[in-house]
Parts: structure tokens; C-alpha cells; sequence
């Protein structure tokens, strides 16, 4: 679930879309650059709600972080499910890169961020 201008939608990604973003920004797309995060959020709410296009979520400008956390949860539970990104202690990083693709690579680079902001310290 997403909050755009007063409104809650549905942010879902599907393989296709999680495909299309990456041809578009290889492994590591800029969630903060707006632009960039407008595209990517337009393709997860493309199936369930058409008209949030990213010329519109441009013109709304949610706030950028917290936006951005929520395009960011929903990438995750597209690879990961609700059981969230698995525990990686104890693999090396260069396993962790081959097991995961470039996709895993760049949320693992995200999530430290992110888990930061949100635990209190």
C-alpha cells in the first residue's frame, strides 16, 4: 500500500515489472531521483490503478523518503515474500552476489539505510 495525494493504492510488482524496471535502470535505479522513483512507482501501480502514471505521481510529489520506503518494501516483497530479505550471516559476500542476482545486490544496499531510519538509533 502506498499514500499518494490523500489516497491509498495498491503497489504491486510482478515479474514483468520488476523486469521492465531493470532494463530501463539496470541493477541500481536512484529511488531518490524523483523522476526515476515516479517511473518505477507507475509500473507497480500500472496493473490496479491505470492512472497514477508517473507524470501524475510527479505532479502529486508525496514526500520523496518515505515514498521511496514504500516502493522499496513492495520491490522486497516481490523477491522475498512476507518472510522479508533471509539472514545472510555466515555467506560470504561474493556467494551472496552470485545466489542473488543483481536485483538482490541492490536492495541489500538499500535495506541498511532504511532499517536505520526505522530502528531508533
Amino acid at each position: 500500500m502506498i499514500h499518494i495525494g490523500g489516497h491509498d493504492y495498491v503497489l504491486k510488482f510482478t515479474w514483468r515489472a520488476l523486469s521492465e524496471i531493470e532494463q530501463k535502470y539496470g541493477d541500481s535505479p536512484n529511488l531518490f531521483d524523483p523522476d526515476v522513483i515516479a517511473v518505477i512507482a507507475a509500473i507497480g501501480l500500472r496493473d490496479r490503478h491505470p492512472e497514477m502514471n508517473a507524470e501524475r505521481i510527479m505532479d502529486l510529489s508525496p514526500p520523496l523518503v518515505p515514498f521511496a520506503k514504500a516502493v522499496q518494501t513492495a520491490i522486497q516483497w516481490a523477491y522475498f515474500g512476507p518472510e522479508g530479505i533471509p539472514n545472510e550471516e555466515g555467506r560470504s559476500v561474493k556467494k551472496n552476489q552470485k545466489a542473488g542476482g543483481s536485483w538482490r545486490r541492490f536492495i541489500m544496499r538499500l535495506c541498511p539505510a532504511f532499517l536505520r531510519e526505522n530502528s531508533g538509533d
